[in-house]
């Protein structure tokens, strides 16, 4: 897709792995740390009357989503930031194009969905404050009438990912430890490579004829862990597990329905492929991880 020359994507969020991947992805795009912003907002002043998109992908780190060891930096860096980056692009007179809020599929919590995306339970304090966020941020863009894109993404994995469960088993095969499992690993999970992700927001940011409230980006194809671990085994990766019981959400995977309107999602990267060649490559096949 050739990217527009007349717009700006402004990223919030240096750290975050859909960050670095849509910044290298876009010709015309700035990206902003979330901690550096919280001390001062005076760098966005550059975009003060140019057209820009803005993407908000700032969160507490997700290696420390269940830390509270600062809880008031936690909620700054998860809502108060957002709000003020957008509050001070509006009043130095931006003119903002599209907004894509990066929220999770967390949200849904265990709630049996149908196509209706107001259905949500968020379970603990990183999915209710991303909810909040998804709130205000409705409210805020409709005062001002600006397009906001609410994208729930499911879970991610590849790129420069060190929290989700795909990462932990590639680790623990390069570590040779064991592998940590949640209730036999029977939960089922959407996974969706960073790439795609990201070919998801360039078609919202510069496609002006997509109009969306609110997206699940995932693949659409649910799979457990065990299901996973099975595939590799099948194919001379086998890893010893240590299983504990604990709650946790039974099933999540993304509703597609809006998410085909927009791109092919047969083309997206299989998990089990992914992680199949990440492990050939290392060069130890047929090697069981003890």
């Amino acid at each position: 897709m050739k990217n527009s020359d007349k717009l700006v994507t402004i990223i919030i969020g240096e750290r975050s792995n859909l960050s670095y991947h849509l910044f290298k992805r876009l010709n015309h795009a700035e990206i902003f740390s979330s901690a550096l912003l919280l001390q001062s907002l005076v760098q966005l002043s550059k975009f003060r009357e140019k057209k820009v998109n803005v993407v908000f992908n700032n969160f507490q780190p997700s290696t420390h989503l269940n830390s509270f060891v600062d809880p008031c930096k936690y909620v700054d860096l998860s809502i108060s930031l957002t709000l003020r980056v957008l509050m001070y692009l509006i009043e130095s007179g931006a003119i903002i194009n599209q907004i894509i809020y990066s929220s999770s599929c967390s949200v849904y919590g265990n709630v049996t969905r149908g196509d209706n995306y107001s259905e949500v339970s968020p379970i603990g304090v990183p999915s209710s404050l991303k909810y909040i966020n998804e709130q205000i941020l409705r409210e805020v863009c409709n005062d001002y009438d600006l397009k906001l894109t609410i994208a729930r993404i499911f879970n991610t994995f590849g790129g420069n990912d060190e929290f989700s469960v795909i990462s932990k088993i590639y680790n623990c095969f390069i570590n040779k430890t064991k592998l940590g499992v949640l209730n036999d690993g029977k939960s089922v999970r959407d996974y969706i490579h960073v790439d795609n992700i990201v070919d998801v927001y360039e078609k919202i940011l510069l496609d002006s004829s997509i109009k969306l409230d609110t997206i699940d980006v995932g693949s659409g194809l649910g799979k457990s862990l065990a299901e996973i671990l099975i595939y590799l085994s099948n194919n001379g990766f086998t890893f010893n597990t240590e299983n504990a019981n604990k709650n946790e959400i039974d099933f999540s995977q993304a509703n597609t329905s809006m998410i085909k309107k927009i791109i092919d999602i047969s083309t997206f990267i299989d998990v089990n492929v992914y992680l199949l060649d990440k492990l050939k490559s290392s060069g130890e096949k047929n090697k069981i991880i003890r």
